[in-house]
């Protein structure tokens, strides 16, 4: 088997599973009840924070638990409209983020906010002096991802941080880092977001568990109530052994970060070449050559995304069509489209994403099997 299909979701370490499997049935006490079963169960999840922490050079107390990706880039923008609706209701974010911040954007916009898109070039990178121009006194909110995670373009946060703040330093800056965690260093004191989601299970961790960094100061309102936990932010019975697997995972990819990027460019590389060897006029790679490395878009002329994908999966060999959280829809990706990428090839696109444990002779065996599929589709019409 050939798994290139890493940004949707990454196999889980081994002594992330262990891990996880010894605390649910050893370590299965409440964290909010007050016997020494919910104490120590407690200790394991500030252990967990702390080490968590301390991949971002935060403050433990600036870790919030929840459920996901998903659900921390939720709170990160309705959270943020809620607390700051009277300092005015003018969002800016851009039209090829996430899924889970679109939807969001969108019921804002029903709920009387006004959400304006900053444009992005022909490799999806916004114009930091366009950001500048669009700030107004009513901005209360700016949403940027710092990694796509169809095409691996990486946006300039940390200078889009210091603009926002030298315009208006009332607005609230989101980053969405869940492609970008564990793949390119993170310092929550030199990049100035006041909010940064991230997932579990993009980095070898659990699924179902995320975390949001929460700057000490910045103001959000909670979107589920209940009993309190995670310092009323969010609450519900916390995943305590999602959560420790959650740092484990990230404890481990953060220490290997250099090592697997070179790895996974070598493979990014062979696969370019492997193509480009044999099939140069069939491919079109949307990813930028600065982009990061673990997250490659090619579209290939006049084939369906689906019948590549689906013939490349009776070789064994696993990729996607786009985000994972939209592919089954059935028409082209928005990020697609937001890049203008001409017909003959939108219907082809094609994400490859990798991780350490992948090598060069996987992307050789690949850009074989794509090469006997479009010469088999060629015969075929």
């Amino acid at each position: 088997m050939i798994y290139f299909d890493n940004s949707a979701t990454t196999k889980p370490y081994k002594e992330v599973v262990d891990l996880v499997a010894k605390i649910s049935y050893e370590e299965f006490g409440n964290p909010a009840s007050l016997h020494s079963f919910g104490m120590r169960a407690e200790r394991i999840l500030e252990q967990s924070r702390k080490q968590l922490a301390e991949t971002l050079k935060a403050d433990p107390e600036e870790i919030i638990f929840t459920s996901g990706g998903t659900e921390s880039i939720n709170m990160a923008i309705k959270g943020t409209a809620e607390a700051m609706k009277r300092s005015g209701k003018h969002i800016l974010s851009t039209p090829i983020e996430h899924p889970a911040a679109l939807e969001s954007l969108k019921v804002l916009e029903e709920m009387g906010f006004t959400v304006e898109m900053l444009n992005v070039d022909d490799k999806g990178r916004i114009d930091p002096e366009e950001l500048k121009r669009k700030i107004r006194k009513d901005t209360i909110l700016v949403n940027i991802m710092m990694v796509n995670n169809e095409t691996g373009v990486i946006q300039p946060v940390a200078e889009a941080a210091q603009i926002i703040k030298s315009v208006n330093p009332k607005t609230v800056f989101h980053v969405d880092a869940v492609q970008a965690y564990g793949k390119l260093p993170i310092d929550t004191r030199k990049l100035k977001a006041d909010i940064i989601s991230f997932s579990a299970h993009k980095i070898h961790g659990p699924r179902g568990v995320g975390m949001m960094y929460l700057r000490h100061g910045t103001k959000i309102r909670p979107i589920l109530t209940g009993g309190g936990q995670e310092k009323q932010y969010r609450s519900g019975t916390v995943n305590v052994p999602g959560i420790a697997g959650f740092a484990c995972a990230a404890v481990r990819k953060t220490s290997q970060m250099e090592e697997d990027n070179r790895t996974i460019r070598q493979v990014r590389e062979r696969l370019i070449a492997e193509l480009k060897s044999r099939m140069p006029d069939q491919i079109r790679i949307n990813s930028p050559e600065d982009g990061l490395p673990g997250i490659l878009s090619i579209s290939f002329r006049s084939v369906k995304s689906e019948v590549i994908l689906h013939a490349l999966e009776q070789h064994e060999i696993y990729v996607s069509s786009g985000s994972a959280c939209s592919s089954k829809k059935n028409s082209i990706s928005h990020v697609i489209k937001a890049l203008n990428i001409p017909a003959p090839w939108s219907d082809g696109t094609i994400r490859f994403s990798f991780c350490g444990e992948n090598n060069e002779e996987e992307a050789t065996a690949c850009a074989q099997a794509l090469q006997e599929i479009l010469n088999t589709y060629a015969l075929s019409k």
